[in-house]
């Protein structure tokens, strides 16, 4: 797991989406909550949580949040733990996701969440 505050600028082929609404991603084997999604882009998401996600680990998520009907299912992906570092009160941690697997049509309900 990496601390150090390196910046992976250049590997970005997509502007990432800043997340204005809860929305918390699941570990869908554990069942463990890794915590909120702060941006994505069509390639990676990060998330701030309570706990760090160790490196080049291979991850299901489900995404979930309130919809104004209530009926809305998840948004299911895989993802690759790309790096995780520590926020300044070293109470929550920074985790950086590259998205291996997500359908068509979960990527556009994500971007409808945001825009």
């Amino acid at each position: 797991m990496s601390t150090s505050k390196q910046s992976f600028p250049d590997m970005r082929r997509h502007d990432r989406v800043e997340v204005s609404r809860p929305i918390t991603a699941t570990d869908r084997h554990t069942g463990r909550e890794l915590g909120q999604l702060v941006n994505f882009s069509d390639e990676g998401i990060m998330l701030m949580g309570n706990e760090p996600v160790g490196e080049n680990s291979i991850l299901q998520l489900s995404l979930s949040f309130d919809s104004e009907s209530g009926d809305e299912e998840p948004i299911l992906l895989g993802v690759e733990s790309l790096w995780c570092h520590s926020s300044d009160d070293k109470a929550h941690h920074w985790n950086g996701f590259f998205i291996i697997d997500i359908s068509e049509q979960d990527l556009e309900r994500l971007h409808a969440l945001t825009g």
